[in-house]
């Protein structure tokens, strides 16, 4: 049971990997970043602490020459060779990198030496202490003998090697110790910033994965809803296929029952008839609208741009929707213009578009006019439909052409409508690199007007 369970472990382990590798792999950069940072931040700091105790032993040779130098006739004088040290001690005071100068000249006939002039006064006239190191820094004459020490002030460095006469002879020794205490307060202080750059950087990569774990929860919502469109997409669209063919039936049927003379039916039979043909209709522009806006929204309403007359293209919806407005006792008014008005676009959307207008402007006026205007100019055919209906408020404006929208008060309780039929208008004016802009007052009336580009010559 315990070797299923840590089985199970792995396998849903490797699952999580393989579905969240971005994840992971963000993980592994919030490690290995941080190493690699810190990892080279040694590297540096090292090498740089290295560099800095090479600069100071070339700092210790040089001085050591330049004061065997001043020293070279003054052996035999050790007063002089202490002022000598004392003048050094002054002139670096400032700086403070020389934390020792002693001076050892030969015991005579005896071995080792003893310190002849010091800038630690103490020590002036005692056995030099070590006499190893000296003895070591005797036989070589040219390299002498250095090392790094510590104690309680901090690090420095200590050499020793060999003074000689202005006769290149072998005089004494000069041991130097120079303060690494500034190189050192300056790496530190690197390392110290290092610290906390690193500590930003690993804040950073945490919240570049908090933010990506966020991403990815978002792109997985994004990816659901992309496969709920599409599924409500390929519903809709079956639903609305399967919905056409019965009501193409109703359709014929009710076209057969009115046409039959010999039924006899009675008044109120004819009025069900006249009804169920109105809600086959209704249906029907419903099961349209939605095809359209699953195409719509599907990116698959197929548009082919052509360029033809715009005013003809408009005479002739007039003709097909005139009889609405006979039947409502309405004006409906075409003011064609004079010479042609060629557009690029497609025409029977087009078409669609001019009767959708025309269509709302009859159905939400109740009496009056309907004018339908076109002119071009800047490049672009403007055609105007301005009706004398209800109107509309300026909040309704601004929805107007949202899907599902209806303007709901008194007027428009019984006029029949999905609110899709603008929403769809606009979309396809937009595929056409068209515009659908609205005037509206309420109780006065409401001017529609379409923009299209005009062809080019």
């Amino acid at each position: 049971m315990a070797f299923q369970g840590k089985s199970n472990f792995f396998v849903e382990t490797a699952s999580f990997i393989r579905e969240n590798a971005v994840i992971v792999y963000s993980l592994v950069l919030l490690v290995i970043i941080p190493a690699a940072f810190l990892y080279n931040n040694w590297f540096i700091n090292d090498r740089y602490g290295e560099a800095i105790d090479k600069i100071t032993l070339n700092k210790e040779l040089v001085l050591s020459r330049v004061i065997n130098n001043l020293m070279a006739d003054y052996f035999g004088d050790p007063a002089k060779l202490q002022s000598i040290i004392d003048k050094i001690m002054r002139d670096d005071k400032d700086d403070g990198d020389i934390v020792e100068i002693s001076v050892l000249l030969p015991k005579s006939g005896e071995q080792g030496f003893y310190v002849a002039a010091s800038s630690n006064r103490d020590d002036v006239g005692k056995d030099s202490l070590y006499f190893t190191q000296d003895a070591l820094a005797w036989s070589k004459p040219v390299e002498g003998v250095g090392g790094l020490s510590n104690n309680a002030a901090g690090r420095f460095w200590r050499y020793t090697r060999v003074l000689l006469t202005n006769k290149s002879q072998k005089a004494g020794l000069i041991r130097m110790s120079l303060s690494l205490n500034d190189p050192d307060e300056l790496v530190n202080r690197v390392i110290t910033n290092s610290y906390w750059i690193l500590a930003a950087i690993f804040l950073f990569v945490v919240l570049l994965i908090a933010n990506q774990a966020r991403f990815l929860v978002f792109a997985l919502m994004v990816t659901k809803m992309k496969e709920v469109d599409k599924m409500k997409d390929t519903f809709i669209s079956m639903a609305s296929h399967e919905l056409r063919s019965p009501l193409t039936a109703m359709r014929g049927y009710l076209e057969l029952l009115r046409d039959k003379k010999d039924l006899n039916l009675d008044a109120e039979a004819r009025h069900y008839l006249e009804n169920i043909g109105i809600s086959v209709q209704r249906l029907g522009s419903l099961v349209e609208d939605i095809l359209e806006v699953s195409r719509i929204e599907g990116n698959r309403l197929p548009v082919e741009i052509s360029d033809f007359d715009a005013a003809v293209a408009v005479s002739r919806c007039i003709e097909e929707i005139k009889s609405q407005a006979v039947q409502k006792g309405l004006a409906l008014n075409w003011q064609a213009p004079a010479a042609p008005v060629p557009v690029r676009a497609d025409e029977s959307r087009f078409k669609q578009i001019i009767i959708n207008l025309v269509s709302n402007a009859i159905k939400y006026t109740e009496k009056g006019v309907v004018d339908v205007t076109m002119s071009a100019k800047n490049g672009k055919m403007a055609l105007v439909v301005a009706d004398t209906g209800i109107g509309m408020s300026a909040e309704d404006q601004g929805k107007l052409f949202q899907k599902f929208y209806r303007i709901k008060n008194a007027k428009t309780a019984d006029i029949i409508g999905t609110g899709l039929g603008l929403w769809i208008t606009m979309e396809i004016a937009r595929k056409m690199e068209g515009n659908i802009t609205v005037e509206s007052i309420e109780g006065v009336g409401s001017h529609f007007t379409l923009y299209l580009p005009l062809a080019i010559k």
